[in-house]
């Protein structure tokens, strides 16, 4: 849940007048509350103090209530005064993602410089022939971002389990990365991948794929066939192709 959704939940539940009813949705909020704080790195303990409430046996419902959504009047505030954090760490997730290409390019490809000791000969041992070959090396970059996340977990699919490429538990995201082969076609691709989007459990899944014999014609349909949002398809699916003619 974003921030705006908190805030506009928040005023929702300011409306509630039916004790029982608010104080549940009140925990809820609470929770949701505390855990986007505590994903986005802001202050927790003050979020905490914002959100202390206790009723008494000696007052009235009235006065619990007013307690209440006061505490809910002062964390709006509060949150109204905060950045967005998460779309900030989503953005990030997905720019490198979708340029991972310039980095291979730049990495294996490019010269070094004059007074580099690394030689072009070395580089260009480095030649991605699969999709281990392709994980190794995402893995290590996103590493840098998420020093958390995994790589081959497998998950409970509810008939079986399935493992997953990389996966990012605090994000809820599994990368999900495909090397075409010369037996692949563009048909048992994508259907490939539609299996994965049915399946894998998660708030976000994010296909990569190194379209190394360029057997999609069409990237914008195909991506677009594949990807859904949240509200739509349970979990929200992003798409990346990369056709390189040319790298190591």
């Amino acid at each position: 849940m974003n921030k705006e959704e908190l805030i506009k939940n928040g005023a929702e539940l300011e409306k509630i007048s039916e004790f029982s009813d608010f104080c549940q949705n009140y925990e809820n909020w609470k929770t949701e509350v505390l855990h986007y704080v505590s994903e986005n790195h802001l202050h927790t303990e003050q979020y905490k103090m914002l959100l202390y409430a206790v009723h008494t046996p000696f007052e009235s419902t009235e006065e619990t209530l007013k307690k209440y959504r006061y505490c809910i009047k002062k964390t709006i505030i509060s949150l109204q005064k905060e950045p967005e954090c998460k779309k900030y760490h989503d953005d990030i997730l997905e720019i490198v993602i979708k340029n991972f290409g310039l980095y291979l390019q730049n990495m294996f490809f490019e010269l070094p410089g004059n007074k580099a000791t690394l030689k072009k000969e070395s580089l260009r041992q480095i030649v991605i022939c699969n999709e281990y070959d392709l994980q190794h090396i995402m893995y290590a970059v996103i590493k840098t971002l998420y020093p958390s996340a995994r790589r081959e977990v497998y998950q409970d699919i509810g008939y079986g389990a399935d493992r997953c490429d990389i996966w990012i538990k605090e994000e809820d995201t599994i990368i999900e990365l495909k090397c075409t082969r010369a037996d692949h076609t563009e048909n048992k691709l994508f259907r490939e991948l539609g299996e994965d989007a049915f399946f894998y459990r998660c708030s976000k899944l994010i296909f990569y794929i190194y379209d190394k014999q360029s057997i999609i014609r069409d990237i914008n349909n195909f991506s677009k066939a594949l990807e859904r949002d949240k509200l739509s398809g349970g979990k929200e699916v992003k798409v990346y192709v990369e056709q390189i003619k040319k790298l190591i």
